[in-house]
C-alpha cells in the first residue's frame, strides 16, 4: 500500500474537507501549493499549470513524497506562483484532489520571502512524533496481539484441560456405574447360590476377590476424581489470574501427571477385573462340563434302572414258571385221596390270607393315594416358582430395556461430544483467520511505513537538504532500527505463528489421537457391558440350570424312589394277585378235587350199599339154600 494510494482513498472519503499538507523544505525555497476544490477546478488548476508536462520534472513527481497528517489543524492557503517559479525547473505533483509545485532558488527572495512563500517556519515539525507515535501505535498492536495470542493460547489449553476433565469424569461416572451394577450383580450372586459346600465356598473365594479388586477399582477411581478435582481447581485458578506463572504450570503439570499415574493404575485395577472375569467364566465352562456330565451320569442312571427293570421283569418271569411248577406239583400232591381233611384244613388258612391280603392291598392303595396328593402338592409349590421366575424374567427384561436406553443416552452424549469438537476445530479455523487477516493487516501497515520511510529518503535526498543531513541520517538510523524491530517482530511473529502453527498441529494431532483412542472406547465399553451382560445372563442361566437340574435331581429321586415304591407296591400286587390267582385256582382246584372226591364217596357208598344189598341178598340167598335145602331133604 503505497502513499499515492493512501492519499486517494483518503481524498475520496474526505472531498469536502482535504487534510493538510506537511513538507521538509529549506528556508530559501518556495513552495505553490495549488489546491483543487473539485473535478472542475482541480482540471482548470491542471491547466493553468505551465510546466505540467516539464521533461525534467516526471522523475522527481513520484507519489510517496507528501503525507496527510491529523496534527496540524491550520490550513495553509494558496500562494500564486511567481515569476521565477515558472523559469526553474519545477518539482510537481498531482493527485486526484491536490496539486502541489515546489520550484528551487539558489538563493533566497526577500521579496517572495516577505509577500508570502511558505517558509520553513510555516511548516509543522511534527512528523517525526507522528512518526514515533505511528510507530510506538504498531509496537502496542503488536504487543496486544501477543497478549491476545498467549490468552488465546492459555483459553485453548484450559479448554482442552477441562475437555479432559469433562471426559476423565465421564469415564469415572461409567466406572461407578459399572462397579455398583457388578457390586449388587455380585451381592444378588452372593444370596442367590445355593451350590453345595465346596462349590459356595469357592464361590465365596472368587466373590471375595472380585469384591477386593471392585473396591480397588472404586478407589483408584476416588483418588483419579480427588485428582480431577485438583487439576479443574488449578484450571479454575489459571482461568481467573489469566496468566500461567511457572510453578503454576509446573504444579500444573505434576498433577496431570499424578492424574495420568491414577489413571494407569485404574486402567491396571481394570485389567486385573477382567483377567478375573475371564477366569470367573472358565470356572463357570468347568461348570458346564460338569452339568454336561452329570447330564451323562443321569443319562448312565436311567440306562441302568431300565436294566434293572427289564432284570425285575426276568425275575418275575422266573417267578411265575417257578410258580408254575410249584401249582404242577401242588396239583399233583393234591391229586391224592387221602388229603381230604388237611385240603379243608389248607382252604381256611388260604380263606384268611386271601383276607389279610386284601387289607394289605388296601393299605397299599392308600399310601400311593397320600403319596399322590404329595406329588399334587410338590406340583403347586413347581408352579409358584415358576411364577417367580418368570418375575424375575420381567425384572431382567426391564433391566435390560434400562440398559438400552443408558446406551441410547450414551450415544447422544458422544455425538453431542463429536459436535462439541467441530465446534472447537471451527473456532480454531476462526483463530487462525484472525491471527492472518492480523498478520496481513501488520504486513500491510509495515509495508506502507517502509514505503513511507523510503518515500521520506527519497524525498529528503531529492531535496537535497543540507542543513537537514542530520536529522535524515538521524531518521535512516531510526528507520533501520525500526527496520529492524518490524524485521525482529516479523521474525517474532513468524515464531509466533511457527509456534501456534505446531501447537494447532500438535493439539490437532493430540484431538485425533484422543479422538481415536475415545472412539474404541465407546466400543470396547459396549463390548465390555456386552461381555458382563453376557456373563451375568450365562450366570444366571447357570444358577437357574443349577437350580433346575438340583430340582430335577431331587424330582428324579422322589421319581425314582416313587417307581421303586411303585414297582415294589406293583410287584408285591401283582405278586399278590398271582397269589391269590394261583390260590384261588388251588381253591378251585381243591373245591372240584373235593367235589371229585365226594362223588367217588357218593359211588363208593352207594356201590357200597349196593355191595351191602347184594351181600344181603347173598346172605339171604345163602340162608334160603340150607333152609331149601333143608326143606328140599325134609
Amino acid at each position: 500500500m503505497t502513499v499515492c494510494s493512501y492519499l486517494q482513498r483518503r481524498a475520496m472519503k474526505t472531498r469536502s474537507s482535504s487534510p493538510p499538507l506537511h513538507v521538509h523544505v529549506t528556508e530559501s525555497t518556495p513552495v505553490h501549493v495549488h489546491v483543487k476544490k473539485s473535478q472542475g477546478k482541480s482540471r482548470g488548476s491542471s491547466t493553468r499549470s505551465p510546466q505540467k508536462n516539464a521533461p525534467d520534472t516526471k522523475g522527481m513527481g513520484e507519489p510517496g513524497n507528501l503525507r496527510p497528517t491529523a496534527l496540524v489543524k491550520t490550513r495553509v492557503p494558496w500562494i500564486p506562483p511567481g515569476r521565477t517559479s515558472t523559469r526553474e525547473a519545477l518539482y510537481k505533483w498531482e493527485g486526484p484532489t491536490h496539486r502541489l509545485e515546489i520550484t528551487p532558488l539558489p538563493e533566497p527572495d526577500p521579496a517572495l520571502s516577505s509577500s508570502g512563500a511558505l517558509r520553513l517556519a510555516d511548516l509543522s515539525t511534527d512528523e517525526e512524533e507522528a512518526l514515533h507515535g505511528r510507530i510506538n501505535q504498531y509496537e502496542r498492536k503488536i504487543d496486544s496481539l501477543m497478549t491476545e495470542v498467549s490468552s488465546l493460547k492459555s483459553e485453548r489449553l484450559i479448554a482442552e484441560q477441562q475437555e479432559e476433565l469433562a471426559e476423565v469424569t465421564k469415564e469415572l461416572e461409567v466406572t461407578e456405574r459399572e462397579n455398583s451394577r457388578l457390586r449388587l450383580s455380585m451381592e444378588k450372586m452372593q444370596e442367590e447360590t445355593d451350590h453345595s459346600r465346596l462349590e459356595r465356598d469357592t464361590l465365596l473365594q472368587e466373590k471375595d476377590a472380585l469384591l477386593r479388586k471392585l473396591l480397588e477399582v472404586e478407589k483408584d477411581g476416588a483418588a483419579a476424581s480427588r485428582q480431577v478435582s485438583a487439576l479443574r481447581d488449578a484450571v479454575s485458578r489459571m482461568r481467573t489470574e489469566r496468566e500461567i506463572s511457572g510453578s503454576e504450570s509446573t504444579q500444573l503439570s505434576r498433577q496431570k501427571d499424578l492424574m495420568l499415574q491414577k489413571l494407569e493404575t485404574f486402567e491396571e485395577t481394570n485389567r486385573a477385573l477382567r483377567r478375573l472375569l475371564r477366569e470367573q467364566h472358565g470356572r463357570e465352562v468347568d461348570t458346564a462340563r460338569l452339568s454336561e456330565q452329570r447330564d451323562v451320569i443321569l443319562k448312565k442312571l436311567a440306562d441302568t434302572e431300565a436294566e434293572n427293570t427289564g432284570q425285575l421283569r426276568n425275575k418275575e418271569a422266573e417267578n411265575n414258571r417257578l410258580a408254575v411248577q410249584i401249582r404242577n406239583l401242588e396239583r399233583v400232591s393234591a391229586q391224592r385221596q387221602g388229603e381230604a381233611d388237611a385240603l379243608h384244613a389248607q382252604l381256611r388258612q388260604l380263606k384268611q390270607q386271601g383276607d389279610g391280603d386284601k387289607e394289605a392291598l388296601k393299605r397299599a392303595t392308600r399310601v400311593q393315594r397320600e403319596r399322590a396328593e404329595r406329588s399334587e402338592d410338590t406340583a403347586g409349590q413347581l408352579t409358584a416358582q415358576l411364577v417367580e421366575k418368570e418375575a424375575q424374567l420381567a425384572d431382567a427384561l426391564a433391566a435390560a430395556e434400562a440398559f438400552q436406553s443408558r446406551h441410547a443416552q450414551e450415544k447422544e452424549e458422544r455425538s453431542r461430544m463429536e459436535v462439541e469438537v467441530t465446534v472447537l476445530n471451527s473456532r480454531v479455523s476462526d483463530l487462525t483467520e484472525q491471527l492472518r487477516s492480523v498478520e496481513e493487516k501488520a504486513r500491510s501497515e509495515r509495508e506502507g511505513l517502509l514505503d513511507r520511510l523510503h518515500a521520506l529518503t527519497s524525498d529528503c535526498t531529492a531535496l537535497r537538504l543540507e542543513n537537514q543531513s542530520l536529522k535524515v541520517q538521524k531518521l535512516r538510523v531510526e528507520a533501520a532500527d525500526y527496520g529492524l524491530q518490524v524485521e525482529q517482530a516479523e521474525r517474532e511473529a513468524e515464531s509466533v505463528r511457527a509456534e501456534l502453527g505446531r501447537e494447532l498441529e500438535a493439539v490437532r494431532a493430540e484431538l485425533h489421537g484422543r479422538l481415536a483412542e475415545l472412539e474404541p472406547l465407546p466400543e470396547a465399553l459396549r463390548r465390555a457391558e456386552l461381555q458382563l451382560r453376557e456373563e451375568q445372563e450365562r450366570e444366571r442361566a447357570q444358577e437357574r440350570r443349577n437350580t433346575e437340574l438340583s430340582s430335577s435331581l431331587t424330582q428324579l429321586r422322589i421319581k425314582v424312589e416313587q417307581q421303586g415304591a411303585q414297582v415294589e407296591a406293583m410287584r408285591k400286587l401283582a405278586e399278590a394277585n398271582a397269589q391269590s390267582r394261583d390260590l384261588a385256582q388251588v381253591v378251585s382246584k381243591r373245591e372240584e378235587t373235593i367235589h371229585g372226591n365226594q362223588l367217588r364217596l357218593e359211588e363208593k357208598s352207594r356201590e357200597c350199599t349196593a355191595l351191602a344189598r347184594q351181600l344181603e341178598e347173598a346172605l339171604d340167598d345163602a340162608r334160603r339154600q340150607p333152609m331149601s335145602f333143608l326143606l328140599n331133604l325134609n
